[in-house]
């Protein structure tokens, strides 16, 4: 394949290398505009013999968000890209971006949710039907806005591939992450609220339209405010018996939290 560059797409790309996520969004945006004229910049990048290899340095993320910004821009070359990249020579890694990116070319949702909004669970959850119970449930939230979501993509949690959830407010609708299995009762638990606190963050993300720009960080108080809005809407008992409880415990809370804050975005 010729190689050709694009200015966006290396914009794009310095953007994700360097974790500055107003760059990403406004080359994401300035690319989605363009259209199918960067589509041939952004297939010479897959077109590549180093995702066989090692990744180093920031190399690891640019498939995924490549591989994403296809299914945008073309869905149909989108799944060949797919199907290429899935019988070629590929790292651990890289095969592994492939298989949870796959999983977006699946044309049939796993369930539906509010307003007909489908729900795409990856294969490696092994509790789908709960999960989308679960879904189905922080939807019904009282004065939760999904008017801009399109769909939901539930993908296994996988050390390493945090970046897809952290850039996820540029694909098609929301992605939200899940562990293949969780064994332990606490953290289960505590899975459980970090999940639906991050579901209504990120749909905070698109009721508030950030993807239309504003600073980052105002950005995320606002997404942080809308959930916990939320979810005192979804557990006003719960919230208000948990003020008076966990007020002792903040110390032990703030280490739960810190451990647990990447594990779905």
């Amino acid at each position: 394949m010729e190689r050709q560059k694009s200015p966006l797409v290396e914009k794009l790309l310095r953007g994700i290398a360097t974790d500055h996520i107003e760059t990403v969004r406004d080359a994401w945006r300035d690319i989605l505009a363009a259209n199918e004229q960067e589509i041939p910049a952004v297939l010479a990048k897959l077109d590549s013999k180093m995702w066989a290899e090692y990744p180093r340095g920031p190399l690891h993320k640019y498939l995924g968000i490549l591989l994403a910004l296809l299914d945008e821009l073309d869905p149909v070359l989108f799944k060949k890209q797919i199907a290429t990249l899935a019988g070629s020579k590929l790292h651990p890694l890289h095969r592994k971006t492939v298989e949870i990116m796959s999983e977006r070319a699946n044309e049939k949702p796993f369930g539906h949710i509010g307003p007909d909004i489908p729900v795409y669970i990856s294969r490696d959850i092994s509790t789908p039907e709960s999960l989308l119970i679960k879904i189905d449930l922080w939807s019904k939230t009282r004065d939760l806005d999904l008017a801009n979501i399109t769909r939901i993509d539930v993908i296994e949690y996988v050390p390493g591939m945090g970046y897809l959830g952290r850039y996820n407010l540029f694909f098609s609708g929301i992605i939200l992450t899940s562990p293949a299995i969780t064994k332990n009762l606490p953290n289960k638990w505590i899975d459980q609220i970090f999940a639906e606190f991050v579901f209504y963050h990120e749909v905070g993300h698109h009721a508030c339209g950030h993807i239309e720009g504003g600073q980052i960080a105002d950005q995320e108080k606002e997404a942080d405010d809308y959930a916990r809005k939320m979810f005192r809407n979804a557990h006003p008992v719960k919230v208000s018996i948990a003020k008076a409880l966990i007020f002792p415990f903040l110390p032990l809370l703030r280490r739960l939290v810190k451990k647990h804050k990447n594990k779905y975005q």
